[in-house]
């Protein structure tokens, strides 16, 4: 006879990525509607926009596709004419949703933000940006942490659900390429300098430099996943619609990546997979996985190995010819500007600003920035394609410091625990932002402020655990994590 105990243990809903028959439903409702939106037949049609409201609403109805929407709408297509964008109608059809769906709004836990407050405060006295406006972007980022925090409090305790959500809407960014390889009529966005004369890809909203980090994302978490539910001690094995559909997404960004021929994007592919092996590694090391996810985890790095051996011997999807040629453009750049490249000069004259308005920054100094060359004449001004080093420059070393409190917070605060094996899928995909972070100046990428507020509220944590990955340890882990969370 089972035990209440070892029952409480098998339902605490952490654990939980079985779907409703409602979820399975919206989850292919919003698969559809994200593909038709970018198709030009429909963006240029006079029901793009109340597509995207239907499609905002049907999202929010339950917390699973309410993060997909969040991650889908940075880079869902809209008619140029129109007079708000994927994001700004998915806040104003959230509140009437949710009140229709669940008569309340659940904010419990929203105080975990007070990280940023510091951050924009010391931003706002420094620079003048009037971060309490609506029209803000950081007011409008805090928007949607506020969604993310509701889903969240929706979802019952069912975190590694949301975060699946979240990944598999920004690995639907690839929704546009692949459209086009079906010969489907799409407008593919190639913004941006070719490389060797062959152009970066990206989509009808998103370009290139878009597309990667939403990859890289969706596929950190998707990997994170599956590893976490492949430990001998977690609660549920991982559903085998699960393990096919991130077998699928993987392969199918591979030639995608590839595409954007963006350097960045194939390092920050690299660094994340390192990461994904040392922790593997490590896990293993310890007995802490299952013998079917060790076997499986076999065959799938031999049949990848395979796959892209075969694409690159018959050069599929060009990949043979896109990977020669982006070698070829770092050798020449690498020679005429450093090994950074494209990110030399602009991260060298953002490290001067800084050393040389420590304290308050150039903003506040009033006085000329020097700033490279080639942003002489760029009308959207000069970034310093870091968020870290924008803060330095805007607000000095002490805005800097802030945001990355702010920033890695939640990480460390899962790391600073005994059961960090637990929340790989949050700490992947928090080290995919990083990445982001450190190559793109998108502060305001709402995806980062939802999975934030959801990686603030997924852990259940105490002051002093200890960080530790010892077999004696593994249960007793499990147990106070599970408990804990099945009190929530």
């Amino acid at each position: 006879m089972t035990s209440p105990k070892a029952t409480v243990l098998r339902e605490t809903p952490y654990w939980n990525l079985r779907l409703t028959g409602l979820e399975a439903i919206l989850l292919g409702l919003a698969f559809t509607g994200i593909f038709s939106l970018h198709l030009q037949a429909v963006l240029q049609s006079p029901f793009a926009i109340p597509l995207t409201a239907l499609l905002a609403g049907v999202c929010y109805l339950s917390p699973v596709t309410g993060f997909l929407f969040i991650a889908s709408s940075q880079y869902l297509p809209f008619p140029e004419e129109a007079s708000l964008n994927p994001s700004q109608i998915g806040f104003l059809v959230w509140l009437p949703t949710i009140l229709f769906r669940y008569s309340r709004v659940q904010l419990t836990g929203l105080w975990r933000l007070w990280p940023v407050l510091p951050c924009l405060i010391w931003l706002w006295l420094m620079t003048g940006e009037k971060i309490y406006l609506p029209e803000n972007n950081y007011f409008k980022a805090l928007c949607y942490a506020m969604i993310a925090c509701q889903l969240a409090n929706e979802a019952r305790g069912e975190y590694l659900k949301c975060l699946f959500g979240l990944c598999l809407g920004a690995t639907l960014i690839m929704c546009a390429y692949w459209a086009d390889g079906l010969g489907l009529r799409v407008e593919l966005s190639d913004w941006g300098n070719s490389r060797e004369g062959i152009a970066r890809m990206g989509g009808p909203r998103a370009d290139a430099v878009m597309v990667w980090p939403a990859l890289l994302i969706g596929l950190a978490g998707l990997i994170g996943l599956q590893l976490v539910l492949g430990l001998q001690r977690s609660a549920q094995s991982s559903p085998s619609w699960l393990t096919w559909m991130t077998v699928i997404l993987f392969a199918a960004s591979l030639p995608v990546l590839v595409s954007t021929m963006t350097q960045g994007a194939i390092l920050a592919f690299g660094l994340l997979s390192i990461a994904i092996l040392a922790a593997f590694l490590k896990i293993l090391q310890h007995g802490g996985f299952t013998r079917k996810l060790v076997r499986g985890s076999a065959v799938l790095g031999i049949t990848m190995a395979l796959f892209l051996s075969i694409c690159h011997v018959f050069d599929f999807f060009s990949m043979r010819t896109k990977t020669k040629a982006m070698e070829d453009y770092y050798r020449q750049e690498a020679v005429e500007t450093g090994v950074l490249t494209t990110r030399n000069d602009v991260w060298v004259y953002s490290i001067k600003t800084i050393l040389k308005y420590p304290i308050f920054g150039v903003v506040n100094a009033g006085e000329p920035e020097d700033i490279p060359p080639e942003y002489s004449d760029n009308p959207e001004g000069y970034v310093s394609h870091n968020v870290f080093f924008d803060f330095g420059r805007t607000s000095g070393i002490v805005g800097m410091a802030l945001v990355a409190l702010f920033f890695f917070l939640p990480a460390a605060k899962m790391l600073a625990s005994q059961r960090w094996m637990f929340y790989l899928p949050f700490l992947f995909t928090h080290l995919a932002m990083f990445i982001f972070w450190m190559s793109l100046s998108f502060v305001h990428y709402k995806t980062f402020w939802a999975f934030w507020m959801l990686a603030s509220m997924a852990p259940a944590l105490r002051a002093n655990a200890k960080t530790t990955l010892k077999p004696n340890r593994l249960h007793t882990a499990r147990t106070e994590l599970l408990v804990e969370h099945s009190g929530n």
